[in-house]
């Protein structure tokens, strides 16, 4: 991913910077291009202040700095130009690029950075306008060449557009004499030292809670843009969202169960408790809003106050939901939900009695039938065997016509360059189109291979190095076995243990308290029956740690949340044995568990 400096637009940007912006981060084809974007110069070369909209620096090719327009329409006649509805209407934005240019390069030049020969090419980019709407009448005009000018249809492709700028200027120049020009002097290393003196560092007050803050102001805004899509389907009263990991989909979610709940009677389901304990968190405030996971739900209609302590795969998919089934044939009235809403439909697609469940409680209404909602990604079915995988659309289609499908492809969640580093570990594409989430972060997958004898040493050593950027509750250790074959789970029932493995419990442990809630189902679903990662998995609490601990579990629990780093520990022969052995698909249990982390992820392959 294109790394944004700063991570996101700068408060008071333009229409058109904003544009350019999200075409710069969303790119995937320019992993080491930096751009920087709104830097003020205050030591300008011809006026007392200015600004450089975007400065892009291209490794092996060059820097191409950008002025960003949006007129209405654009007019030039007798070398002078005319844009409406700008600021500035009658000021040439060359003259703009060449004041920024000319003070860039006599800044860099003094401190020492610029050789001299490195290509600095400028680039208008109209972003309101195509280019059959301006009529160049003098294509040979000596102020300016077409090729320095963009449009919005480049928006699509900003790499493209910058790259075809920087040959254009390169194929002139190097023709001439007289100018030095040699692209090979922009090495990595030469580029970074130019963006460290444009913008440098200085160390102040900030502290981590202050990132943090700052991060999820951040992730707060990209949600709320996603109100969008609602507006697109509002009217539609059956909607499936479907999208991969971290493209928004809980959220919209819940924000479309808070549009339809005036007046109606609305549920917020989910197979998973950590999940639904999240979806009650963003509700807490809509108190007419029923949130809670189908296992509760159903125990609720069959008047049962728990599982049974010896319940199996079959008690969840098929005995209790008949049970559920058969309370509401006796009392309707328990149901008739005028909205119901459900995450993580991949999880329940393929189990036809809770689906019966499902539907069982909307409203038998022929004149306002319930509103449905679902939300799913069918690569995250690891609570079952690949062979008896579904296709979740396709299943929730079949029993509603009129179903619409709201593709998301855009990551909200994870950052561009985690996402990159994550499928080239795997060699495979998640499905993401583009990345709205940008990061500094240097490396934010790390892989530390580990031994038997030194697995612990290293998550020790993953876990301190984490904890310099981040609070101990922002991070999860997650393996694809459950609470007694996990390494941290062998590590707190261990009887003697060194220093580091101290540290590391101090960390990890789980309190008395939080562990009563497992459960009595806790026995076959974590270890009694081989841990099978099946549907009960998801069904049994995740051991929650207080604020100063760091959460640890299964992939298969953690399945549908998130958090800023995360740890995957058993990633290795052991664990792709008990995986396969089940049935289940590697790759996309790999895929749920780094799609987890938003910022860093730390593998260990042991």
């Amino acid at each position: 991913m294109t790394r944004m400096v700063p991570p996101r637009p700068r408060t008071g940007a333009s229409f058109s910077e904003q544009r350019i912006f999200d075409a710069f981060a969303g790119a995937h084809d320019a992993d080491d291009w930096i751009v920087l974007h709104s830097l003020e110069i205050r030591r300008h070369a011809a006026q007392f202040q200015g600004e450089a909209d975007f400065i892009v620096l291209v490794p092996g090719r060059g820097i191409v700095v950008v002025e960003a327009k949006s007129p209405e329409y654009v007019e030039y006649r007798d070398g002078e130009w005319r844009l409406d509805r700008v600021p500035s209407p009658g000021k040439s934005p060359f003259a703009q690029l060449d004041g920024s240019i000319r003070s860039l390069r006599g800044y860099l030049k003094r401190r020492g950075i610029l050789t001299g020969t490195e290509p600095i090419a400028r680039l208008v980019w109209f972003t309101s306008l195509d280019r059959h709407q301006f009529n160049n009448a003098t294509p040979g005009d000596m102020q300016f060449f077409e090729w320095e000018l963009a449009w919005r249809r480049d928006l699509q492709h900003p790499t493209s557009a910058v790259r075809h700028v920087l040959d254009e200027h390169d194929a002139w120049y190097s023709a001439i004499d007289d100018v030095e020009h040699d692209p090979s002097v922009m090495t990595s290393e030469h580029v970074e030292e130019i963006a460290a003196t444009l913008l440098g560092d200085f160390v102040g007050g900030r502290t981590a809670a202050d990132r943090k803050l700052e991060r999820l102001d951040e992730e707060h805004r990209l949600l709320k843009e996603q109100r969008t899509v609602l507006d697109m389907v509002d009217g539609n009263d059956h909607i499936y969202f479907d999208g991969p990991a971290g493209t928004g989909k809980s959220y919209l979610l819940t924000q479309l169960a808070k549009r339809w709940r005036p007046g109606h009677r609305t549920l917020v389901t989910c197979w998973n408790l950590l999940m639904a304990d999240d979806l009650r968190d963003a509700l807490r405030a809509q108190r007419e809003i029923v949130v809670d996971d189908l296992n509760t739900l159903m125990l609720r209609l069959a008047r049962l106050d728990e599982n049974p302590a010896d319940a199996t795969q079959q008690w969840y998919t098929d005995e209790l939901p008949a049970l559920a089934l058969a309370a509401l044939h006796d009392d309707p009235a328990r149901g008739e939900y005028d909205a119901i809403c459900v995450d993580e439909f991949q999880d329940i697609a393929g189990f036809p009695a809770v689906l019966d469940v499902i539907f069982a409680l909307a409203r038998d209404d022929a004149g306002a039938p319930t509103k449905l909602a679902f939300a799913g990604d069918a690569r995250q079915q690891i609570l079952r065997p690949s062979a008896a995988h579904v296709d979740p659309y396709t299943i929730a289609r079949e029993r509603i016509p009129d179903l619409v499908h709201v593709a998301l492809r855009r990551s909200l969640r994870q950052t561009g360059i985690l996402t990159s580093s994550a499928q080239e570990l795997l060699s495979r594409q998640f499905g993401y189109r583009s990345h709205r989430v940008t990061s500094t972060v240097d490396a934010p997958l790390v892989v530390k291979p580990a031994t038997p004898a030194d697995a612990t040493h290293v998550l020790f050593t993953a876990l301190k190095e984490l904890l310099e950027h981040h609070a101990a509750h922002d991070i999860v250790v997650l393996s694809p076995f459950g609470a007694r074959n996990s390494l941290v789970g062998r590590l707190l029932a261990a009887d003697s243990f060194t220093k580091e493995e101290r540290w590391l419990r101090e960390r990890l442990r789980v309190e008395a308290s939080a562990a009563s809630t497992l459960g009595p189902v806790d026995a076959a679903a974590t270890g009694a029956v081989a841990e099978v990662p099946d549907a009960a998995d998801a069904a049994v609490p995740m051991p929650k740690a207080p604020p100063s601990r760091v959460r640890w579990g299964s992939i298969f629990k953690y399945k549908g949340l998130d958090a800023e780093a995360v740890i995957l520990t058993d990633i290795g022969d052991d664990g792709l044995a008990f995986v396969r052995g089940e049935g289940l698909d590697w790759f996309d249990l790999l895929y749920v568990g780094l799609t987890r982390a938003r910022y860093r992820c730390v593998v260990i392959p042991n």
